[in-house]
């Protein structure tokens, strides 16, 4: 069962992606890290495209519009802070064997940064 914050949703293609939300979440450099798996149809008419990251295995749910989500169990989806997201995604990335080099640190400290810039944006 669903609360009144989730958003059921259905994947509808396997065939096209879309990296332009990765991107525009965490740049071009550490879009490197990432598969594009699939994009559902959210039944709010929000379309989001799911990106698995090679090494940590964790997923992006990201809209067209720029909003993140969180899967849940069931079929559903939820949304989340962005910084939130890429935290999720990335806990451990710098830990694990075949982790990132000084310039993909760097890259990550500027899209959490910017996540940050843009949740207080909003906020005021």
């Amino acid at each position: 069962m669903f609360s009144d914050q989730d958003i059921a949703g259905e994947v509808c293609q396997y065939d096209e992606p879309d990296w332009q939300p990765l991107y525009d979440l965490v740049g071009v450099h550490l879009a490197d890290w990432f598969m594009w798996m699939f994009e559902i149809a959210l039944d709010d008419g929000a379309h989001v495209h799911a990106y698995k990251h090679i090494t940590t295995r964790c997923y992006f749910h990201l809209a067209e519009d720029g909003r993140a989500f969180v899967y849940l169990r069931g079929g559903g989806y939820r949304e989340i802070d962005r910084r939130h997201a890429i935290d999720l995604v990335f806990d451990g990335w710098e830990e694990l064997a075949s982790g990132p080099e000084e310039d993909d640190v760097t890259a990550l400290e500027r899209a959490r940064e910017a996540a940050d810039a843009d949740r207080d944006a909003d906020a005021a």
